[in-house]
C-alpha cells in the first residue's frame, strides 16, 4: 500500500498521497508526536509533508535521532536522505488540478409576478453537472450546467376557489468562484438562466417561457466529506436572486448535494 504522506502531523490531516516503497525522501529534521516532516522529489517539483516515524528503517532511525539533536543545538534544519523498501505498485499523488461531477437538490422559491399584488411561494428542484479548475490550493473557478424548476402558490389566498400559482423551468449556465478553507467552501456565482417552460402564472402579459430568461446572482457555503482519495460528497446551501423582473421576479434558497471527482 505504501506510506501515507499527510499535510500535517496528525492522523486526521489531509492526505497528499501514498509514497511507494523505494521513494527517495529528504528528512527535514522536524518531528512531532511520532511524525517526521519529509520532502519528496518528483519530476515536476517537490512536495513536503509528514510521515509516521515507524516507516523509516531501524538503522536509519538512529541517524534521524542524531539529526534532531543537532538541529536543536544549531537551531537550524539538517537534511538526510533515506529510501523506503521497493514497491512498484504504489504511486504518489499530486494535488488535483481540476474536479468534476454531478449535483441534485431542492429549493424554496419566492416568485413575484409583475402587476399583481401576490407572492407565490413553494418548493422545487434542480440538478446538473459541473467542472472546475484549481487556481490555487485555496481557490477554484468552475462552470455549472443544470436545470431548475421553481414552483409556488399564493401563500395566503383569500378565495380557495381561485388560488394563484406558477411554475417556471429554467436551463442554467453558471460561472462559479470558490474559496476553500479546510473542508469548508464559500462561493459566489453569476448565472444566466434560459426559460424553457411555464405554467399557471397569473399574468396575461407573458407570451413564452423565454420571457423568464435573465441573469442571477448566487452566493453560499458548503462542506466537503471525503469518501475516498479521489471522491468527495459536498453539501451546499445557496441564496439566489434574479435580475430579470420584467414579468416575474425570482429569488430562492437552494440546497444541493454534489458528488465530486478529483482529476
Amino acid at each position: 500500500m505504501g506510506t501515507v504522506l499527510l499535510r500535517g502531523a496528525q492522523k486526521d490531516a489531509e492526505v497528499i498521497g501514498r509514497l511507494p516503497k523505494g521513494t527517495v525522501l529528504t528528512i527535514l529534521g522536524e518531528s512531532e508526536g511520532g511524525w517526521v516532516k519529509v520532502e519528496v522529489e518528483l519530476v515536476d517539483g517537490v512536495e513536503q509533508g509528514w510521515i509516521d516515524e515507524s516507516a523509516i528503517k531501524g538503522a536509519e532511525q538512529q541517524e534521524l535521532d542524531d539529526n534532531r539533536s543537532q538541529a536543536k543545538k544549531k537551531k537550524k534544519k539538517n537534511k538526510k536522505r533515506s529510501r523506503l523498501p521497493e514497491d512498484e505498485l504504489a504511486v504518489i499523488k499530486r494535488d488535483p488540478s481540476f474536479t468534476y461531477g454531478v449535483y441534485a437538490g431542492g429549493n424554496f422559491g419566492i416568485l413575484s409576478p409583475a402587476y399583481e399584488e401576490v407572492t407565490l411561494q413553494g418548493v422545487g428542484g434542480q440538478g446538473g453537472a459541473f467542472i472546475c479548475w484549481y487556481l490555487s490550493r485555496e481557490s477554484s473557478l468552475g462552470v455549472e450546467l443544470g436545470v431548475t424548476q421553481l414552483s409556488g402558490s399564493e401563500s395566503q389566498p383569500t378565495d380557495t376557489l381561485s388560488v394563484k400559482s406558477g411554475v417556471a423551468r429554467l436551463f442554467d449556465v453558471s460561472a462559479v468562484f470558490e474559496y476553500l478553507y479546510q473542508n469548508f467552501r464559500f462561493f459566489g456565482a453569476l448565472q444566466y438562466s434560459k426559460g424553457i417552460g411555464i405554467s399557471d402564472f397569473p399574468l396575461d402579459q407573458v407570451e413564452s417561457a423565454s420571457d423568464f430568461s435573465g441573469l442571477w446572482f448566487k452566493a453560499g457555503a458548503g462542506y466537503s466529506i471525503p469518501l475516498s482519495d479521489v471522491v468527495s460528497l459536498v453539501g451546499k446551501g445557496t441564496y439566489g436572486y434574479s435580475f430579470n423582473r420584467a414579468y416575474v421576479g425570482f429569488q430562492g434558497f437552494f440546497f444541493s448535494a454534489y458528488l465530486e471527482f478529483r482529476g
